[in-house]
């Protein structure tokens, strides 16, 4: 690893922050002045995912957010966030000889492992519903996984317990099962 100036450091961190304000901050209050939502309450449901995830769901249902524009939310968040970490980790991985060794005895311990080989990225699905959105990308970076099919996976257990938390929410499963 050569030395790399602290402005490629920079541009890389500036490049990957603007991003995470475009999916977190930006997409979510778009509709708001679109569809003259209140405000405090879609603040307060940015504010709730980024600390509770789909735990969110009800507060914003309960501040009387429309539960597809909820889903919205969440979705924006995550995926705001899942591709911030990648961003900060890649620029950790390729401009660190220490974390770029760490990453390559990291793979080459995943591939050996049975449990990983089996079901891998797969894993990631109960794994954001258990440990969120946040324990994710440091995950799949470690081990090396495929990013696109990795992003999906995550999505697809994000969204998933996040649809399902908000039709707990408004009573809807319950109805379904008496």
């Amino acid at each position: 690893m050569e030395d790399v100036p602290v402005t490629h450091y920079l541009e890389h961190l500036v490049i990957a922050i603007i991003k995470f304000f475009l999916l977190t901050i930006a997409l979510p209050l778009i509709p708001v002045f679109i569809f003259n939502l209140s405000i405090p309450a879609v603040l307060t449901l940015m504010t709730s995912t980024f600390l509770i995830e789909y735990g969110a769901a009800p507060i914003g249902i309960g501040l009387g957010l429309s539960p597809l524009f909820v889903i919205y939310v969440l979705i924006c968040i995550a995926t705001g966030v899942i591709l911030f970490l990648f961003d900060i980790f890649d620029t950790f991985g390729e401009h660190s000889e220490k974390v770029s060794n760490f990453l390559k005895k990291s793979s080459e311990r995943a591939k050996e492992s049975k449990v990983l080989s089996k079901y891998g990225m797969y894993g990631l699905i109960p794994c954001v519903m258990i440990l969120g959105f946040y324990v994710c990308p440091p995950i799949v970076w470690v081990f090396g996984w495929r990013r696109d099919f990795s992003i999906l996976t995550i999505m697809t257990g994000y969204i998933t317990i996040s649809i399902i938390t908000a039709l707990f929410s408004m009573g809807i499963i319950v109805l379904l099962f008496r």
